[in-house]
């Protein structure tokens, strides 16, 4: 699975999306919403913004809402149970222009709502803050609220081309996150990638009952019938 960020795309029936949709995937995506008045069909109109998941077609994967209006960063959310597990995954984008105090009051509460999961949820995308200054105010903030819902940010070196780490994978302490990479930059961001593992769900007993049939007889049965 791929999510991408800025994708600057108006719909989910954008050409842009189709071309970047490979055969045997499929895409969900979030585009920022268009304000009215604006000039979509002109040349010059740039709907910056928003986000997709491609994925393979045997994933099947559903985009969730989380029923959570959010201004100050965007989102895409998807789940999916697979052969081998249920998970959840969380794209994210938080626009440098956004207060950062306030997408982080946004995000707590984004992550009570996912807290319902007992499956693993693994968030990434761009949030736009330097977490590889630990001096910095912002950062701190966001490893207390990490750290107070039981998750972990993965990224260690810097995938922006200003030296920065921008670009982060969360996942719950418990989750089984490996191989993180941070590739080359395809853009002025670099392309991380990772691993998760999913276990397989154990099913707990159901008690059945069920008629002794081997001890049926027939002759019984009609007289209790009649």
């Amino acid at each position: 699975m791929l999510v991408v960020t800025e994708t600057w795309h108006k719909g989910p029936q954008s050409s842009s999306l189709k071309r970047a949709t490979p055969p045997g995937y499929h895409c969900i995506d979030a585009a920022r919403p268009i304000q009215p008045g604006a000039a979509v069909n002109t040349v010059e109109f740039q709907n910056h913004g928003g986000l997709a998941i491609l994925y393979r077609e045997v994933v099947m994967l559903q985009k969730k809402v989380l029923d959570l209006d959010v201004s100050t960063f965007e989102y895409l959310c998807g789940g999916r149970l697979t052969r081998d597990g249920q998970f959840v995954l969380l794209g994210v984008y938080r626009p440098r222009s956004q207060e950062v105090s306030s997408a982080f009051k946004k995000l707590a509460t984004m992550f009570e709502r996912l807290s319902v999961y007992s499956c693993p949820v693994v968030i990434c995308g761009d949030f736009n803050v330097h977490v590889d200054d630990a001096s910095c105010a912002d950062v701190v903030h966001l490893a207390d609220l990490l750290q107070s819902f039981g998750y972990v940010q993965h990224v260690t070196t810097a995938t922006h081309t200003a030296g920065h780490t921008l670009d982060l994978v969360i996942a719950r302490s418990d989750t089984d996150i490996s191989d993180v990479d941070v590739g080359g930059f395809i853009s002025d961001h670099a392309l991380v990638r990772f691993t998760i593992r999913l276990r397989r769900p154990i099913d707990a007993p159901q008690p059945v009952s069920c008629r002794a049939w081997k001890r049926y007889e027939k002759d019984v049965f009609g007289t209790v019938c009649t």
